[in-house]
């Protein structure tokens, strides 16, 4: 959708800069996630929030925790300068996804707290609309669900955690179950690519959400030129 008018540009470089805002946090809210976790808290949504009101009661640290800032920031300006004020509704998906990368990174987890929530608002921000959001989710989660499973009842291993599979299923609420799987593609890919070229990343299991929200952005800030491109490959 067109942008005209110099106060429609100024509400939409307020929008990102609160973007970068609370990106500024997803690094520090990430260490303290972890850090609770591994002093033994549980993996639930009160101590997701309890360390993201921990978080924002302590004071910035623009050397540290500025690539949270760039990233959002820089996400959202995007976005918002691509799609004009058709990317308002898709904001909340790339906040969103930029937190689970920084919490998955430190903690190993994607927090069904802020995962299903968010697939929940994809039904209802995302293009696709109501029925077909709810259905998306549920064909994408079903199917990797079942193909995680049967993985594991042949290998005797995880490779594929629960949490990458909630939240394919969100992408696919606010995206579309082909987008997921795309995404799912594009983020092999790039874990793979990781894989090869640091050999230290061979020898330990490593987060796979940070894959997914980078494969993700194509989708989120060209979603026309990321179909017809699929289409293509089809």
């Amino acid at each position: 959708m067109a942008v005209d008018g110099g106060g429609a540009w100024l509400a939409m470089a307020g929008a990102a800069i609160l973007c970068a805002g609370a990106g500024l946090r997803f690094e520090p809210w990430s260490r303290e996630y972890a850090a609770r976790l591994r002093a033994g808290a549980p993996a639930t949504a009160g101590t997701l929030w309890r360390a993201a009101g921990q978080t924002y009661r302590r004071p910035v640290r623009w050397r540290r925790d500025g690539w949270g800032a760039l990233a959002t920031g820089g996400l959202a300006a995007g976005l918002l300068a691509l799609q004009g004020w058709a990317g308002l509704a898709l904001l909340p998906l790339g906040l969103g996804l930029a937190a689970l990368a920084w919490l998955d990174g430190r903690s190993g987890l994607l927090p069904d707290a802020l995962t299903l929530p968010l697939m929940a608002a994809g039904w209802w921000l995302g293009p696709q609309g109501l029925p077909d959001a709810p259905c998306a989710s549920i064909a994408v989660w079903g199917g990797l669900a079942a193909a995680a499973g049967l993985y594991r009842r042949v290998r005797g291993r995880d490779g594929f955690g629960g949490g990458d599979v909630k939240c394919l299923a969100m992408l696919a609420g606010w995206l579309g179950g082909s987008a997921a799987l795309a995404i799912l593609w594009g983020a092999s890919i790039l874990g793979l690519l990781a894989w090869v070229c640091r050999p230290g990343y061979r020898l330990r299991a490593h987060p796979f959400g940070p894959y997914l929200a980078l494969a993700a952005c194509p989708w989120i800030l060209w979603p026309e030129a990321a179909g017809a491109w699929l289409t293509r490959l089809g």
